[in-house]
C-alpha cells in the first residue's frame, strides 16, 4: 500500500482594521495653535486629534491627526517668550509627545517626545492626570498612586522628569495656582467614604 499524501495547511492570519475612526471626545482645548491670531477648537477622539479653526462664519474643521496610541491627557503649553501654543499630550502606553504647527510650512513639527512610564508603581485607578503651571515652568503628571512626576521646563526646553511622592492615593483632578512664586497647586482627592476633599501641596 502507498502511504498517504501529507496535507500541509497555511498558518491562518487576521487582520484586524477600525471600520469606523472614534467619535466620542476625551478632551478638549480652546487656544491658538495654528498661529498667534488663529482661534482653535482641538478635540481628543480616542487615538485622533482634530483640529478646527473657529471664526465668526463658524467652526472649519483643519486637520485630523492620528495617534498611535489612545490619548490620555492633553494640554496646551506655551513656553515663554512665544505668541503660539504648542500642544502636550500623552498615552495610556505612557508616551509624551509635544507638537507645534508650523505656520510657513502649514506642517506639524514634534517639539520633544519621550517615554514616562515607570518600571514599578500601580496606575492610578481614576486614570492619567496632567497640570502645566501658569508660569510654564513644569509640567505635573499623576500617572502612578502615591506619586507626582515632574518634567522641568526651561525656556521651550523639556528636561530629564523625576518623581515627587504624594501623600493622597486617590487623587480625582489637580491644577495650578497662578500668581505664586512656587508653584504649589491644589488636588482634589477621594476619601474611602467618597467625599471630596480639596488639599493643598
Amino acid at each position: 500500500a502507498q502511504p498517504s499524501a501529507s496535507i500541509r495547511t497555511a498558518p491562518m492570519q487576521n487582520y484586524v482594521v477600525t471600520a469606523h475612526k472614534p467619535t466620542a471626545v476625551t478632551a478638549s482645548l480652546l487656544g491658538n495653535f495654528t498661529g498667534p491670531n488663529d482661534q482653535n477648537l482641538i478635540l481628543a477622539k480616542c487615538t485622533h486629534i482634530e483640529i478646527f479653526m473657529v471664526s465668526q462664519q463658524g467652526i472649519q474643521p483643519f486637520l485630523d491627526i492620528p495617534i498611535n496610541g489612545k490619548i490620555a491627557v492633553m494640554q496646551f503649553f506655551r513656553p515663554q517668550g512665544e505668541n503660539q501654543d504648542l500642544l502636550f499630550f500623552t498615552t495610556e502606553k505612557y508616551k509624551f509627545t509635544l507638537l507645534e504647527f508650523h505656520r510657513p510650512t502649514c506642517q506639524l513639527r514634534t517639539r520633544a517626545c519621550g517615554d514616562i512610564h515607570d518600571r514599578i508603581g500601580r496606575p492610578t485607578e481614576m486614570g492619567q492626570l496632567g497640570s502645566i503651571d501658569p508660569q510654564h515652568r513644569m509640567i505635573c503628571l499623576h500617572l502612578y498612586d502615591g506619586l507626582l512626576k515632574i518634567i522641568p521646563v526651561h525656556g521651550s526646553r523639556l528636561s530629564e522628569a523625576f518623581n515627587v511622592r504624594l501623600e493622597e492615593l486617590r487623587v480625582v483632578d489637580m491644577c495650578f495656582l497662578d500668581g505664586c512664586p512656587a508653584p504649589p497647586w491644589p488636588s482634589s482627592t477621594r476619601t474611602p467614604r467618597s467625599a471630596v476633599t480639596s488639599s493643598r501641596t
